[in-house]
């Protein structure tokens, strides 16, 4: 799917999460831009949602796969 992604012409960012949980978000948590990240098991779906949202503004994260985890 990713490569159907990076071949259009759309400006996309798709977002990496391990196993998500139905925890209270904490706002603390790691991010890697066109990277995996070491370690990240599981994330509150909350903290991804905030992860999300702090990335619309960030040019950083353009037609790029970014991994989010704890």
């Amino acid at each position: 799917m990713e490569e159907q992604l990076r071949r259009s012409a759309t400006e996309w960012t798709a977002v990496r999460p391990p196993r998500l949980l139905d925890r209270a978000g904490t706002g603390r948590y790691r991010t890697a831009v066109g990277a995996s990240l070491r370690g990240g098991a599981a994330i509150a779906r909350a903290d991804v949602a905030h992860a999300m949202l702090a990335m619309v503004d960030d040019p950083a994260t353009v037609r790029q796969p970014v991994a989010v985890a704890y």
